[in-house]
């Protein structure tokens, strides 16, 4: 007797659409859960690859360094949180840190957007490829000022600036900073210090 086959594969582009509130009803439901590590991105529930060692490592890096910069009263950081992309409709990115204009207060019954949001921050391994194209064009249509790319494979931190909107969303401007460079930490107009990149890097 032979050996089943199973089903062939679906089409890659049969899938449904999700919008905002029935996103947020799985979660209410149950039926996502945090160690799912989904993100909505433009109606498509999205899995994140788990963390691995030196991107964890990276992350506590960052948490040490980088909120003491950052005067308590007029900034908030976040890590691993939601924000609301009111430029792209139905769309939940969680980046792997944010930060937005203070104090907490200002985010009672609502997640930050990009009225509210100065930097984010992904840290990249495996997942550079969609940092540099889905997310960085999510960003730059939300006229985040900054995104950092903490490049793992690279050893450098991918800062872009100028973000620029429309039907081909963009940063203008890119830097790099390898290992051995200082970071400098400008937000709101304000120089707030600087970071040693090789401080970051696992």
């Amino acid at each position: 007797m032979s050996k089943p086959q199973g089903l062939p594969p679906l089409p890659k582009t049969r899938y449904r659409r999700f919008r905002l509130e029935e996103y947020h009803k799985l979660i209410q439901l149950g039926v996502l859960q945090e160690d799912d590590r989904c993100e909505l991105l433009d109606g498509v529930i999205t899995a994140s690859m788990p963390p691995n060692p030196p991107h964890t490592k990276a992350m506590r890096q960052l948490l040490r360094r980088l909120p003491p910069l950052l005067p308590e009263e007029d900034y908030i950081v976040s890590i691993q949180d939601p924000i609301t992309i009111l430029s792209v409709p139905d769309t939940e990115p969680q980046p792997d840190m944010m930060v937005a204009i203070g104090p907490e207060q200002r985010y009672q019954g609502r997640n930050p957007n990009g009225r509210d949001i100065l930097l984010v921050i992904e840290i990249s391994d495996t997942s550079l490829t969609d940092d540099r194209t889905t997310k960085l064009a999510l960003y730059a249509a939300e006229k985040i000022p900054q995104y950092w790319i903490v490049n793992l494979p690279a050893r450098c931190v991918e800062v872009y600036t100028q973000p620029r909107g429309g039907k081909s969303p963009q940063y203008r401007t890119r830097t790099d900073y390898p290992a051995d460079a200082t970071l400098p930490v400008f937000l709101a107009g304000q120089a707030l210090g600087s970071l040693t990149v090789a401080e970051i890097l696992p």
